[in-house]
């Protein structure tokens, strides 16, 4: 009987850490939402662009995919204090167009804090709406 209990128990921690909750034991973070659209030197939309935030060393993850109009509606949880630097990156290459330049920005001048945290671990929410982003198309040899 009790193994049952200690095994419901552990299911029941696993249910719970699914859940969005924050541990507060050294996991600052605030939440981040970017908006763009990604389009050709013709104007045109480019699918399947993926953008990548980069938060110092410590964070490095893909966050959205660009849609067949180009645009991009990330969301997630990063670290707090540091420039947000993000890649636009065309991970298909050929497909959709044909094969674009990867797109390094530092977009700190372009976030704006549109939530106050709660005095804990978590400093806020912040948002970022980058507007219209143009991509390079790369010739046969790369350049």
């Amino acid at each position: 009987m009790k193994q049952l209990i200690y095994i419901l128990l552990g299911l029941i921690g696993i249910t719970l850490q699914s859940c969005d909750m924050r541990a507060e034991y050294g996991v600052p973070h605030v939440r981040f939402r970017l908006s763009a659209r990604v389009i050709n030197e013709a104007g045109g939309p480019i699918e399947g662009i993926e953008v990548v935030t980069k938060h110092g060393d410590r964070f490095d993850s893909r966050t959205g995919v660009s849609n067949y109009l180009g645009i991009i509606e990330a969301s997630g949880s990063v670290w707090p204090g540091e420039q947000y630097n993000i890649e636009f990156i065309d991970p298909d290459g050929e497909a959709n167009g044909g094969e674009f330049e990867t797109l390094a920005l530092d977009i700190t001048a372009e976030i704006v804090k549109v939530e106050e945290g709660y005095g804990g671990w978590y400093e806020g929410s912040y948002e970022a709406d980058l507007g219209d982003i143009t991509l390079k198309r790369l010739t046969k040899n790369g350049e």
